[in-house]
């Protein structure tokens, strides 16, 4: 079930997107939705949402739950990350360096409800949330 809480989140980071893509030309969005603990049932409704209603924003969502995915090559490809519902220990140690690369050069990060939960032991992501 995509609860409203998720769908109000979506329209929100969709609606800043845009307003970055107008000013930045931001298009490329990685929505990161791995779990190490609980996981939502609202996962791939969400994902599929804004995957529908991208085009329309001109933002293109590249989904992966794939940690190794966290690299700086290919971090370096997207204007923004979304950590949507992640929990637990979502990344290894040389993730984490990466997404602190990524933030320091300037990259932008959202995380949407339990992506609070995302990475407990890591000083990085408490910072940045």
């Amino acid at each position: 079930m995509f609860s409203f809480p998720t769908f109000a989140t979506a329209v929100a980071v969709l609606t800043v997107l845009h307003r970055s893509a107008d000013a930045r030309n931001v298009s490329n969005v990685l929505i990161y939705s791995a779990t190490a603990g609980f996981r939502h049932d609202s996962i791939p409704t969400a994902v599929q949402a804004m995957s529908d209603r991208a085009a329309n924003y001109g933002i293109n969502f590249v989904n992966t739950e794939d940690r190794t995915r966290f690299n700086d090559e290919y971090l370096s490809q997207f204007d923004a990350l979304f950590f949507l519902h992640t929990t637990g220990d979502v990344l290894d140690r040389a993730g984490e360096a990466a997404f602190q690369r990524y933030l320091d050069n300037g990259g932008n990060f959202v995380a949407a409800h339990a992506a609070a939960n995302g990475l407990p032991e890591s000083v990085t992501f408490s910072r940045t949330l």
